[in-house]
């Protein structure tokens, strides 16, 4: 079976589920990045009361129609908070995982993970609620503060993270101190970069960098991504230490600048 046919075989799925109010692709479908090798997102929203007979039914259905040889189901909360399971298909690679996330129906809209500009166009197979009837995109106010929250973090925790990964390299804690390099000084340059070139998914770290930050910016990240072995760590540190407090003194400046130009184009209330 192939990606069309098996994508074919879910939307009759979950089609004949009138449980199922809104199901949708996801991931590579939704950002038109589809290759050999991608697997499906698939969302889909039902009533909260409905998750774990609307999960057992979906395997059952998929288990006699596909087949599954494997699967997963997530105990512990998924990073959005949703139920998720995986499952791996009958006489399908291990590439084609499904990998399914139950969305409640009283979802906030803010919380569906249906924004365009950050998750992509979702390939919508049943609506029954008009969730797609038009575009959903993310609200501003709610994006710089996440931001904003994301400097002050990186702001108030570098001094201490430089010296917990230099303390592990004076120490010769070799592998302590590059897992604490990745952890706290390369994933925070990852999020400036992107806070820089691609607020919108600030929040997405390594992933989907080849399409969001400009190659001389990947060219650095992946420079500095790649020890060779111990010996090349402290150089690392230095170069990453020193290019995360120029770009949060270039943020800052250039926030703080941001505000001065909405306070002084900001037009009297007219009250006195």
């Amino acid at each position: 079976m192939d990606r069309e046919t098996l994508i074919q075989a879910i939307t009759g799925l979950v089609t004949a589920d009138p449980r199922i109010e809104v199901a949708w692709l996801g991931g590579a479908d939704a950002t038109g990045r589809v290759d050999a090798r991608s697997d499906l997102d698939l969302m889909l929203a039902v009533e909260s009361e409905d998750r774990e007979v609307v999960i057992e039914a979906f395997e059952e259905a998929f288990d006699r129609v596909v087949g599954i040889r494997h699967r997963h189901r997530f105990v512990e909360p998924h990073w959005s908070g949703f139920d998720q399971a995986i499952y791996l298909g009958r006489g399908l690679s291990d590439d084609l995982a499904i990998d399914l996330t139950i969305v409640p129906t009283d979802t906030p809209l803010e919380r569906r993970l249906l924004e365009v500009d950050r998750h992509g166009e979702a390939v919508v197979l049943v609506d029954r609620r008009g969730w797609f009837d038009r575009p959903t995109r993310s609200d501003v106010d709610r994006q710089v503060a996440g931001i904003d929250r994301r400097l002050a973090r990186i702001r108030g925790l570098h001094p201490f993270f430089v010296s917990i990964v230099r303390k592990g390299i004076d120490r010769g804690r070799d592998l302590e101190a590059l897992d604490g390099y990745r952890a706290k000084l390369l994933a925070p340059l990852c999020d400036l970069m992107r806070i820089e070139h691609d607020p919108a998914r600030f929040d997405f770290a390594f992933r989907y960098l080849d399409r969001d930050l400009p190659a001389d910016e990947r060219a650095l990240l992946e420079r500095l991504a790649f020890v060779p072995d111990a010996s090349g760590l402290p150089r690392r540190v230095d170069r990453c230490q020193a290019e995360i407090e120029r770009r949060l003194e270039r943020l800052t400046a250039a926030r703080r600048a941001a505000v001065q130009e909405a306070v002084a184009s900001a037009k009297p209330s007219g009250r006195r």
